[in-house]
């Protein structure tokens, strides 16, 4: 269901609101007001559309008070759509090797700041600081950045280290402190380019161009043949930390109690930047704390002898074992 197509559009009556049909008629069905009212549309949208259909992937859409259009979808289809997110987090870890052979042959390279070796120096980022890629429209609106939408003001160069500080999106400060030495020439030789922008790279014409999202993700599908995007990295990393961090509890002898799963949520929330229920609904794959609460965790790691610091060997065994 597109909303497109006809819907349910919604007046302002006194406090409330009064609903019609698609055809304009005036809706009392008390189910149907009863379905509209559990989708919780804030009243402060504009241009409502509803599904006239109770069974549509897209329940609503309305504008917020910035004009942004904001869409409200169906439990059902929110959760497929989530659960083929943690399906396929298998193979994404399974091309994580792949991914990090390629950013290490062009930061081997001389630095010339061709293209290839800037987008390296990005998925490194992504993948050892869990950042966000960014987007130019919250860059704009918000002033909160990601890794493509970074500015030179964003970056202190020290000796032997360079910092990034920024506010990323949700407020979120961000400090991280490189130590890498090739990223730290990168970032310096990107520094040295003229604009605003920190990830710049010259073309074969001397041109210079920021890097954007879609490049980035474009080379991930071109490295992995698989269409991976930067946000992969946020769930991996929110995944394997959560399921360490529980391994590692069994592992002291500590017993799985809510507490403690409470307590390693809000640690990988952190690294996140996010707030402990967003970072549950939507990065953590579920069956890491359905195998927690069950005590599956616990009696699958009584079968096996792991090298705990092995995190991410011992992640991909666990994904490959509850999906056979």
């Amino acid at each position: 269901m597109k909303d497109s197509l006809p819907g349910i559009s919604r007046k302002k009556k006194g406090k409330g609101f009064s609903y019609y049909s698609p055809t304009g008629v005036l809706i009392t069905d008390p189910s149907v007001i009863k379905r509209i009212n559990s989708l919780a549309i804030p009243p402060a949208y504009s241009n409502v559309w509803i599904s006239p259909y109770p069974n549509g992937h897209i329940q609503a859409t309305g504008r917020d008070e910035r004009n942004r259009k904001q869409y409200i979808y169906h439990p059902l289809w929110r959760e497929a759509r989530q659960q083929k997110k943690f399906n396929t987090i298998i193979e994404f870890g399974k091309s994580l090797p792949k991914i990090r052979k390629h950013v290490d042959q062009q930061l081997q390279k001389p630095i010339t700041l061709a293209k290839s070796q800037v987008i390296a120096a990005i998925l490194y980022l992504l993948d050892n600081a869990c950042v966000r890629i960014g987007t130019a429209i919250y860059a704009k609106e918000n002033k909160s950045y990601g890794l493509t939408t970074l500015r030179k003001k964003h970056l202190s160069l020290e000796k032997n280290k360079a910092i990034l500080e920024f506010t990323g999106k949700n407020a979120h400060m961000w400090h991280i402190i490189l130590t890498h030495r090739k990223i730290i020439k990168i970032l310096e030789k990107c520094e040295e380019i003229p604009g605003y922008e920190l990830f710049k790279y010259k073309d074969d014409k001397g041109q210079i161009n920021t890097i954007t999202s879609q490049e980035v993700n474009g080379c991930l599908k071109d490295i992995t043949k698989k269409p991976f995007t930067a946000k992969d990295f946020r769930t991996w990393t929110a995944c394997r930390e959560t399921f360490y961090r529980l391994v590692a509890t069994i592992r002291e002898g500590s017993p799985p109690t809510k507490d403690k799963l409470k307590e390693t949520i809000g640690e990988v929330a952190q690294i996140l930047g996010h707030t402990p229920s967003i970072c549950q609904k939507n990065y953590i794959d579920p069956d890491i704390i359905a195998w927690w609460e069950g005590n599956q965790l616990q009696l699958w790691l009584k079968r096996r002898r792991l090298n705990i610091e092995e995190k991410e060997k011992i992640f991909l065994l666990w994904l490959k074992h509850k999906t056979r």
